[in-house]
């Protein structure tokens, strides 16, 4: 009989499907974490080893045949008439290392931790575990706090600075990574509560009228919501760090318009759907390259936010367009992060005027215009 307390791998399979099962440790126990895939989606579920062998039972009638890796055995196992037969294999031996959750990178955030909003958010489940469904989310959610810690030194600064770090966050919406910035900076950075301010900004009432309700209910006393539009939006305070995640099409442009306009310290934009210049384009330059929809439709995308980082530069940001989440999570996958310059070293002027010259004629080649570069320049 198979030793299941010792089992390192599974592989439940059948000709159309198949679930992978590896060793996992989290918070000191031992799970097997099985990944299975639909629609190119992966989906996760952590099964505690005491429940293991219920859990094998069930899934070797629904997959007819399993791979099974122990320390030092290997084992398959199959479904005939619902009677299950193991055979050990001859001569194989398989010595698998436990895994100590590494699927998390590190992550900041981990399943487990006690965030009790997450559980209202449907991110986690009431023991704190990872909903299957959210997986993904999850994943973006601590890319998101892996790229905003990347700055922790920068936020040292500007507390110490202003004693007091504001920010906004522009498109809110259900406001996963509104929640979790404060999170990040009371229960992480460790900032005193009283100095800290974040408000999330969408145009849905609802939405903003529920986040309302859990800020306060989850002891989020600084986290605040309001309804309404970037483009005339006006702040109750100048924010020192401004927020706007897969804003769609020209809302970037408002949102990094209204950073450079307020002198923000810090910016954050995940842009989406940018749509702008894929209407406009003229494409008879590079007629051949751009006649595939999907070329010309990233071209467009990869050409905008190339504008808006030069813009930034130009307005004497250090500007990084880096990849936010890998493009099979999300095609929603670039991020622009950008830091005010306040060494008194500025950007050579004469490179400041080369790259709005090479932007004014690439905009007039293509004959388009961007909104980020109007507002700027109106």
């Amino acid at each position: 009989m198979i030793n299941f307390n010792d089992i390192q791998k599974i592989i439940f399979s059948s000709k159309s499907a198949k679930l992978t099962g590896h060793r996992i440790k989290i918070k000191e126990k031992d799970y097997i974490q099985f990944e299975s895939f639909y629609n190119n989606q992966a989906f996760h579920e952590n099964i505690l080893l005491e429940n293991l062998h219920d859990f094998f039972r069930e899934n070797i009638l629904k997959y007819k045949q399993a791979d099974i890796f122990l320390t030092n055995s290997h084992y398959m196992a199959f479904n005939k008439n619902s009677e299950i037969l193991f055979y050990k294999t001859k001569d194989k031996i398989i010595n698998i290392k436990t895994k100590e959750h590494n699927r998390r990178k590190n992550y900041i955030i981990t399943e487990g931790d006690n965030i009790p909003v997450f559980i209202e958010l449907g991110i986690f489940t009431k023991d704190f575990k990872i909903i299957n469904s959210m997986y993904n989310k999850f994943k973006q959610i601590n890319r998101f706090v892996e790229l905003f810690n990347d700055m922790s030194g920068k936020f040292d600064e500007i507390y110490k600075k202003y004693n007091k770090i504001n920010i906004i966050d522009f498109g809110c919406g259900k406001s996963y990574l509104t929640f979790i910035l404060y999170y990040y900076f009371i229960n992480i950075k460790k900032f005193p509560e009283d100095f800290i301010k974040i408000t999330g900004i969408d145009l849905k009432e609802k939405v903003v009228e529920n986040c309302n309700l859990l800020a306060p209910k989850y002891g989020y006393k600084n986290l605040s919501f309001e309804t309404g539009d970037i483009k005339n939006y006006k702040p109750k305070f100048m924010p020192n760090i401004v927020v706007s995640l897969h804003g769609c099409d020209t809302v970037t442009d408002y949102a990094l318009y209204n950073a450079l306009k307020w002198q923000s310290d810090i910016i954050f934009a995940a842009p989406c759907c940018e749509h702008e210049i894929n209407s406009q384009i003229n494409i008879n330059l590079m007629r051949n390259i751009l006649k595939y929809g999907i070329i010309k439709e990233r071209f467009s995308a990869l050409l905008t936010n190339s504008i808006r980082c030069n813009i930034l530069e130009i307005k004497n940001y250090k500007t990084e367009l880096i990849e936010f989440v890998d493009i099979t999570h999300s095609p929603k996958n670039l991020l622009i992060r950008a830091i005010k310059n306040n060494t008194g070293i500025n950007k050579n002027q004469v490179d400041k005027i080369k790259i709005q010259k090479e932007l004014d004629e690439t905009l007039k080649k293509f004959e388009i215009n961007q909104t980020l570069n109007n507002l700027i320049n109106n």
